[in-house]
């Protein structure tokens, strides 16, 4: 039978395998049907594809740094048509002040293109969390975290005292090997010894919100 053919009330009907695939397509894709095991599920995450500039391979779970777009939209009508319709965030490797950065859910090729968390609730391999600045550790073991992607509060300590108007180094309370350079624009801290604080990062640095006396 001719897929395309119409047909009237009471007449037979046999559907040929590409309509039947068709209406499984449009089943599994309206959200009031889900079909078989190839029917996506849906991620506690939110995902946009990434370039791997690193020069290497990034494993599954890996941490990248997101340090441009791939592809500038201002740089020609069709790097905006481009970035209008699926926009490439370029990944290169994380360091000590990187802030804004993603995790690979795939294997990503170097120089390649995959897709990359950047925010919501994702599975990272416990050895790079040191290179995820931001990041909520939800649980975590040996070799496995699952943390929530986002820049906001960290709990770290630092060496007193730490005057108003000056940058000290702050130790991450969770990852204790990641260090943050943050800025005291309130209070000085007297005393000496390790103390307990908590910062933030806002207007393009890191910033101390609170501290112990």
């Amino acid at each position: 039978m001719d897929p395309r053919q119409y047909v009237r009330p009471g007449d037979p009907i046999r559907l040929a395998a590409s309509q039947i695939n068709g209406l499984n397509r449009l089943l599994s894709s309206n959200g009031g049907y889900r079909g078989g095991p190839q029917s996506e599920l849906h991620t506690p995450y939110t995902w946009v594809y990434g370039k791997n500039n690193t020069g290497a391979t990034v494993s599954r779970w890996g941490v990248l740094a997101i340090t441009g777009m791939a592809t500038v939209p201002s740089s020609s009508t069709t790097a905006t048509a481009q970035f209008e319709q699926l926009p490439i965030v370029a990944c290169g490797t994380p360091n000590a002040t990187t802030t804004a950065w993603c995790v690979a859910t795939e294997p990503i090729r170097s120089g390649g293109i995959g897709r990359v968390a950047v925010g919501g609730v994702v599975q990272v391999k416990s050895n790079d969390l040191q290179k995820a600045a931001g990041c909520h550790v939800l649980w975590k073991d040996t070799t496995w975290a699952l943390i929530r992607i986002d820049v906001g509060v960290i709990r770290g300590t630092f060496s007193a005292p730490w005057s108003k108007g000056t940058s000290a180094t702050v130790t991450d309370a969770i990852a204790a090997s990641k260090t943050y350079t943050a800025k005291n624009y309130f209070a000085s801290m007297t005393g000496s010894g390790t103390k307990a604080c908590a910062i933030a990062y806002a207007g393009g640095e890191w910033i101390l919100i609170a501290a112990e006396c």
